[in-house]
């Protein structure tokens, strides 16, 4: 069985690479992906991050690559790389180089729920339960995902929902009373992501409502509220503007689909 760290550095022995990725190797880590891989494209680039696709010269394998220029959440890259859930891009391994970290994630087959958009009553329902379970595990990490919408889920063509994109994540602190940075998506984010209180588990179910009623009605819920069967009570408490009112974890929305 080739491992991760095969495919992205089969030259290498294990102890070699093993120093490497912990900061102390000669070698730079920019120069193995110019002479061992071929860039494929560029997945996408935003302030202080790129995404890029990656293929291993040798195994034809592909692999995403993230550059991030800012270590501000380096520790939630670090705790999703020892767990992994298929509702959940794998995260491979967090290499420090200098001014850059980067981040080795799987090559995900698929599209993005942004171009899906309207779906079905029962598709919506299938997708939310999916990242629920995927809010769930990030939840029990201690990680707030911040940014839940669509452009940050893809669909494989097996029908698993993966969600991504970790970079303005952050590891909830207990008795603080507000988010240092205020970042995130403004038609997605509950208001206490605006600055009136500390995010958790709550604000990504908020966002989640919010994308929930995006799929199903193609609107914001401030637009067109959808409140259906089972799907609308959702959607309606998840997107209660006070984070008390709505469901108090993941768990809770697993349960109430049943």
């Amino acid at each position: 069985m080739i491992t991760p760290f095969q495919v992205f550095a089969s030259h290498l022995d294990y102890n070699t690479l093993g120093s490497i990725l912990q900061g102390g190797g000669s070698i730079n880590f920019s120069e193995i992906l110019k002479n061992e891989y071929t860039l494929v494209s560029v997945l996408g680039t935003k302030q202080g991050s790129e995404l890029i696709r990656y293929r291993n010269n040798k195994l034809g394998r592909d692999m995403v690559v993230r550059k991030l220029k800012s270590a501000a959440n380096i520790e939630v890259y670090r705790r999703l790389s020892d767990i992994s859930n298929q509702n959940l891009v794998q995260i491979f391994d967090v290499v420090p180089q200098q001014d850059i970290t980067y981040i080795l994630e799987e090559y995900i087959q698929g599209i993005s729920l942004s171009q899906l958009v309207p779906m079905k009553q029962q598709g919506v329902q299938q997708v939310i339960v999916q990242l629920a379970k995927a809010l769930y595990v990030l939840h029990s990490l201690g990680i707030v995902h911040r940014d839940v919408k669509e452009d940050n889920v893809i669909l494989t063509e097996n029908g698993i929902v993966k969600l991504t994109d970790f970079d303005i994540s952050k590891i909830y602190t207990q008795g603080k009373s507000r988010d240092t940075v205020l970042l995130g998506t403004a038609a997605y984010a509950p208001p206490e992501q605006f600055g009136l209180a500390q995010t958790d588990s709550r604000s990504d179910i908020y966002a989640l409502g919010i994308l929930a009623n995006k799929l199903v009605t193609g609107q914001h819920p401030s637009v067109k509220l959808y409140t259906k069967g089972r799907l609308g009570r959702f959607i309606v408490k998840a997107t209660n503007i006070s984070p008390d009112k709505r469901f108090g974890s993941a768990g809770e929305v697993l349960s109430h689909f049943g």
